[in-house]
């Protein structure tokens, strides 16, 4: 199973390391993209189990020169980027 994997990621946990390292929202990017899978059996594993299957992934013109691996990770990116301010927003209303 990959390292990766959606489910194993504790969110809130992500979150408070990042306030630990970061004092501002700038670096969030730049963090999530530490999370990313760098493997392509672990880039293919994580999409598939955040977004589904990559078989039906519909091509675009702005994904023209970009290798299948980069298209997956930039959606599991955005996957992740969605998860990680829900989390935030969760963490700031603890505190």
């Amino acid at each position: 199973m990959s390292n990766y994997n959606y489910y194993n990621i504790d969110w809130k946990q992500e979150v408070r390391d990042y306030k630990e390292q970061y004092d501002d929202m700038e670096s969030i990017s730049e963090y999530i993209d530490s999370l990313l899978p760098q493997y392509y059996g672990d880039i293919y594993q994580t999409y598939h189990d955040v977004i589904g299957t990559p078989i039906g992934i519909i091509i675009q013109k702005y994904h023209v020169g970009q290798a299948l691996w980069e298209i997956l990770n930039l959606d599991i990116f955005h996957a992740y980027y969605e998860k990680f301010i829900e989390a935030l927003n969760a963490v700031e209303e603890e505190e």
